[in-house]
């Protein structure tokens, strides 16, 4: 274990290196309006990392690349399972008036909803796992699936009564 200063001192010694490191793999592994979020991501893992590190069997900028790569890919496929959820979601909403924005079509749909499924559908939302929803939720992880499947096919449906509705 480092002590807080030492681990101090290395941290800022090392993110002080890399920032351009850093910003370049957030551009080319974050959308553009997530960028901060990457690289804010990659220092936090690093500073937990910190303190189990040992330069005697891993040199501190092979760990820091290593964690950093980790990080990046992770958050990749993070946002391409959020985006393609919401493609999913909104795949129906093709004549849904362009001033409706999508939060106030989602709290319109999730006060229509009671408690429990309205909880499954805001986790779902903020791309939480099926496993920690269960956890949180103490509801078994097959049955929570189907009951978002069922979700999704009612959110469909208000979406097309919604776009039928504007026309």
């Amino acid at each position: 274990m480092i002590d807080p200063q030492e681990k101090e001192r290395l941290f800022e010694e090392t993110i002080g290196w890399s920032n351009g490191w850093i910003s370049r793999i957030a551009q080319k592994y974050a959308p553009t309006n997530s960028c901060e979020d990457l690289e804010q991501e990659i220092r936090l893992a690093f500073w937990k990392r910190l303190d189990s590190c040992d330069e005697k069997v891993s040199p501190l900028r092979k760990t820091f690349y290593s964690i950093a790569g980790i990080i990046a890919l992770k958050f990749k496929r993070k946002n391409r399972r959020m985006q393609k959820r919401e493609e999913g979601l909104y795949s129906n909403s093709v004549y849904v008036e362009q001033e409706r924005d999508q939060t106030s079509i989602i709290e319109e749909f999730t006060g229509k909803l009671e408690k429990l499924d309205r909880q499954i559908f805001t986790m779902y939302l903020k791309d939480s796992s099926y496993p920690e929803m269960s956890l949180v939720l103490g509801v078994n992880e097959v049955n929570l699936r189907k009951r978002m499947s069922r979700i999704k096919k009612k959110f469909k449906t208000f979406l097309s009564q919604m776009a039928f509705c504007c026309k």
